[in-house]
């Protein structure tokens, strides 16, 4: 055979090459190609560099130093502090989100980190709502004109990265928070169910910033975390292919693993204790990082009592509160549920093992 004449592969090679393109053109091999190299590349947190510390440039190159860096995330012109609310999936954030939205001189953005995108399509979209949440209209509403947002936008925010400590760097996410911030005709209030595990980065980056910390009972919250999906009974077992998420849960514990390894799914045999162990470590980070912590029922049995405190603590108005005025947002009160489920032993017996195993990972 003359020389710059390919040589003709065999039937089995042609085959074999099919294989391969046909493999590397999956999507589904692609994630877990992407997944496999986050865990070994990636997944290890970046050691702190030990004896090194911040000091500014040469005085005479005219270098700016650090002092200017917080001028994107200052306050805004008006004074007003952005107010971030952080929350679990299914914690009763949404009905928060609606009674600020109601609260005179306040913009309230509804999840700014959800990968539907509310500033696509003017933020007018007639997006069908929950059933669930009451008198809740047009999520995205508040979001019209904000189109261009989509240059900073990641919708892996919702599944990637979700831990992030002080030091972490998410420019992007930064400059869109900022944005919305900036934006906003009133006092800006963020509603969050992503950023629970980043709060030490967002309490960093926005200095001038408030939290409220929104939790709920995580038994009650399981049943409801339950509606997105087929159901998960108590005898029903997690097995690695497991073909229901639970509202982002398996998602979530399978990215959060690589800095708290005891929510693993492959460590558990219900689905409900990785939930659990989810819902405790939110609950300590907006324990330490927020503001102001509040519990979804005393919301719902109170509304006046459980916010007042809040509007004084942050400034808001609350002519609405001492009216009654969000009286018409908030349904009744349901019956607790979980009962109904398993009895307490079988939830007692999930919970005490993961207080263990969280009490031994964050000991000293």
């Amino acid at each position: 055979m003359s020389a710059g004449v390919p040589r003709p592969r065999s039937p089995l090679r042609r085959l074999a090459a099919k294989f391969l393109d046909a493999l590397a053109g999956s999507y589904r091999f692609n994630a877990a190609w992407r997944e496999a190299n986050r865990d070994l590349v990636c997944g290890q947190q970046t050691p702190r560099l030990r004896g090194l510390a911040y000091a500014p440039p040469p005085a005479r190159y005219g270098c700016p130093d650090a002092g200017g860096v917080e001028a994107l995330h200052a306050a805004r012109a008006d004074g007003a502090r952005p107010l971030f609310i952080t929350a679990r999936f299914r914690s009763g954030s949404t009905l928060l989100w609606n009674i600020f939205r109601h609260t005179p001189g306040v913009t309230a953005f509804y999840e700014p980190l959800n990968e539907r995108q509310w500033f696509r399509g003017g933020g007018a979209r007639p997006d069908a709502t929950d059933p669930t949440h009451l008198h809740a209209e047009r999520y995205g509403a508040e979001y019209a004109g904000f189109d261009d947002l989509a240059r900073w936008f990641d919708p892996d925010w919702t599944w990637q990265e979700l831990h992030m400590d002080a030091q972490s760097c998410d420019r992007r996410l930064a400059r869109y928070l900022a944005e919305l911030i900036r934006r906003a005709p009133r006092r800006p209030v963020l509603q969050c169910n992503r950023l629970d595990f980043r709060l030490p980065w967002l309490r960093r980056v926005f200095l001038h910033a408030d939290i409220l910390h929104l939790y709920r009972n995580p038994r009650e919250q399981w049943l409801s975390v339950q509606r997105s999906s087929t159901g998960c009974p108590p005898g029903k077992r997690l097995v690695p292919d497991e073909p229901d998420d639970y509202f982002y849960t398996l998602e979530w514990a399978r990215d959060l693993r690589r800095v708290f390894p005891c929510v693993d799914p492959a460590q558990h045999e219900h689905a409900y204790a990785v939930h659990y162990l989810l819902w405790r470590l939110s609950y300590l980070f907006g324990l330490c990082h927020a503001d102001v912590s509040i519990a979804y029922e005393d919301l719902m049995y109170d509304v006046a009592a459980t916010l007042g405190p809040v509007f004084a603590r942050f400034g808001i108005d609350d002519a609405r509160l001492a009216g009654d005025g969000y009286a018409d947002l908030v349904k009744a009160p349901e019956p607790v549920r979980w009962p109904r489920y398993a009895d307490a032993a079988w939830f007692e017996a999930i919970e005490s093992d993961c207080e263990r195993e969280l009490a031994r990972f964050l000991s000293d």
